[in-house]
């Protein structure tokens, strides 16, 4: 990740020695190496999640890691590295998750999957909604860490892309529709919509909030299931008049 200039806050304070550069190069070469990497990993990513990346210094992740500055800089030269290897983590968990395929997804009537999915996105997000903010953000400016959240994005439409040529072969969605642009349009709205409820705050009832995007996508589909489009208060079995 290139530097901005600027403050020396959290940037590389002292040339790397010989020794220094090969394990960041290379990695730790034994047992407790790997565990203090992984110690400043951790704890750079609590701080980043409390402070921001700007506000973040290596200050602050040397006292939550409860080490010298100096062996910070014996595994990573700035908080740019640092921040890339959190947010590098973060997005192979999320990829990890998305492929996952849980119970809750593999039966069940269509709209049931659908649901399911969107469920999903929005545990995964919320778990990791401060990092993906913060990649965000960095991302404005680092064109790495913006082609890294765009994989998390990619990935997860990818799946669902998957998902909605099966229900057209299957005969349950609509076969006019393009499946790539809808997925984007539609992954567009579960986004933003997790974004203003998880990052900037806005209150939402999360039952009434995941049934309101999988009523939104399943119609955009043109799912094949009518209980999507019973009222909510209708009894089962009755039938909605005009």
């Amino acid at each position: 990740m290139a530097s901005r200039g600027g403050s020396p806050r959290g940037r590389r304070v002292t040339a790397a020695s010989e020794p220094q550069q090969l394990r960041r190069e290379s990695g730790p070469q034994t047992g407790k190496g790997v565990a203090r990497r992984a110690e400043l990993i951790v704890a750079a990513r609590r701080v980043f999640e409390r402070r921001g990346f700007i506000d973040a210094r290596v200050a602050d992740i040397v006292a939550e890691a409860r080490v010298a500055q100096g062996t910070f800089y014996s595994y990573f030269d700035s908080k740019d590295t640092i921040f890339r290897v959190v947010a590098e983590r973060v997005v192979e968990q999320m990829l990890e998750d998305f492929d996952a395929d849980g119970p809750a997804t593999s039966g069940g009537s269509t709209y049931d999957r659908v649901r399911a999915g969107l469920q999903r996105y929005v545990d995964i997000y919320r778990r990791d909604a401060r990092i993906i903010a913060l990649m965000e953000q960095v991302g404005t400016f680092t064109p790495e860490m913006r082609t890294m959240r765009l994989q998390v994005r990619e990935a997860f439409l990818a799946r669902i892309e998957r998902g909605v040529k099966r229900q057209q072969a299957e005969g349950v969605a609509d076969p006019g529709l393009d499946p790539q642009l809808m997925v984007q349009v539609l992954g567009a709205m579960v986004e933003h919509t997790c974004y203003v409820w998880l990052t900037l705050g806005k209150e939402f009832d999360e039952h009434d909030l995941v049934e309101a995007m999988t009523l939104i996508w399943a119609r955009a589909i043109g799912v094949a299931d009518p209980s999507a489009w019973r009222p909510r208060n209708e009894p089962v079995g009755s039938v909605a008049t005009d």
